[in-house]
């Protein structure tokens, strides 16, 4: 059974022993291959001529054992698409087949197992609501695939409650994801699924993306993990199997960010917010009285500057809770309380 740990009396101390900590988590952290076969387009022959066919490619990223039978968290787009998918232990030079057990794409969560093991190293999970910004952290990960077993980077926690739009590599799918811990150690590709610790060895995030690029500067030393409190909340809807699909808030609008363009042509008020662009009949947004050339500019009180901010802000609402929209029309600021509804599937 995996370990669960709500005691966080020490989980804010900066990390001193760094090699204590690698000593109770390194063994539970494995390293996942899985092949992903696509359809190549037809036409590709000479002079356009040729039938098609499959290109494989073998993506690489990380895990973490929850329990001594072999069940293991990673991040759904390290498995997703898959055809295949081996775990290697730590230390071990044996590939072992893996199945995915249930997914989350919408968190980014998957399960997934592997058979005929027992009394597997396990890791214990911390309280992610319990951690504060420049708390010491450790990430551990299978960083670029590079051969002669996991990197291991330091930091400490830069910001939390973070939003991020990416893209799955494998079904191109947009996942809007929220409420990520930030931290500065250093996260690359392959380190996807694998454990972000506090001092105490405690699993309190799981490493998920980095951040390339903001506008036209280059990111440094900007990396993103999903919460534990998250994960937990989920393993036990995973192991149900197939697709989790947890309901979802849901305003009902269509928009875009305001731009300068937009202001001056239609005289809007504000300099930014998220724009109403169409308002869809029987939505929730419909019924409370929103308009397209409307200006979302708050949320309850939290300032709204751009489309993805309402996105974000958004998935931390359940359906059926009502929200106060502070709106634009015109040169009029309106309050306008909105009962958000369920996300239809797909959106």
């Amino acid at each position: 059974m995996e370990k669960f740990s709500g005691n966080t009396s020490l989980i804010n101390q900066r990390p001193a022993d760094i090699q204590a900590i690698l000593a109770k988590v390194l063994p539970a952290v494995v390293t996942i291959k899985s092949t992903v076969v696509t359809q190549t387009p037809s036409g590709g022959g000479f002079f356009g001529f040729g039938g098609g066919g499959t290109q494989t490619s073998l993506d690489e990223g990380t895990g973490m054992i929850i329990t001594s039978d072999g069940q293991i968290v990673t991040n759904n787009h390290v498995v997703s698409g898959a055809s295949s998918i081996t775990v290697n232990l730590n230390g071990s030079d044996k590939d072992l087949p893996a199945k995915v057990v249930g997914t989350d794409p919408s968190d980014d969560v998957a399960l997934i197992q592997v058979t005929g093991e027992a009394s597997l190293p396990t890791v214990s999970f911390g309280r992610s609501a319990a951690v504060k910004v420049g708390d010491g952290v450790v990430a551990i990960g299978n960083a670029l695939g590079l051969s002669g077993g996991p990197t291991v980077t330091a930091g400490i926690i830069s910001a939390e409650g973070r939003g991020l739009t990416t893209q799955d590599p494998n079904s191109g799918a947009t996942i809007t994801l929220a409420d990520l811990l930030q931290t500065d150690a250093a996260i690359n590709p392959g380190n996807s699924g694998g454990p972000l610790v506090n001092s105490r060895g405690q699993v309190i995030g799981m490493n998920s993306d980095e951040a390339v690029n903001a506008g036209s500067a280059q990111a440094q030393n900007i990396g993103f993990a999903i919460p534990a409190d998250t994960i937990t909340h989920l393993v036990p809807l995973l192991r149900k199997g197939g697709t989790v699909t947890l309901p979802r808030a849901y305003l009902g609008i269509q928009g875009g960010d305001e731009t300068p363009q937009q202001q001056q042509e239609y005289g809007l008020t504000p300099s930014t917010g998220a724009l109403v662009e169409a308002v869809p009949p029987t939505t929730p947004a419909a019924k409370a009285g929103l308009q397209p050339g409307d200006v979302i500019v708050s949320l309850d009180g939290s300032g709204v500057a751009a489309w993805d901010d309402l996105t974000q802000d958004l998935r931390g609402y359940n359906p059926g809770q009502t929200v106060t929209l502070g709106v634009y029309r015109g040169s009029k600021l309106l309050n306008i309380s909105v009962t958000l509804g369920t996300a239809p599937s797909g959106s």
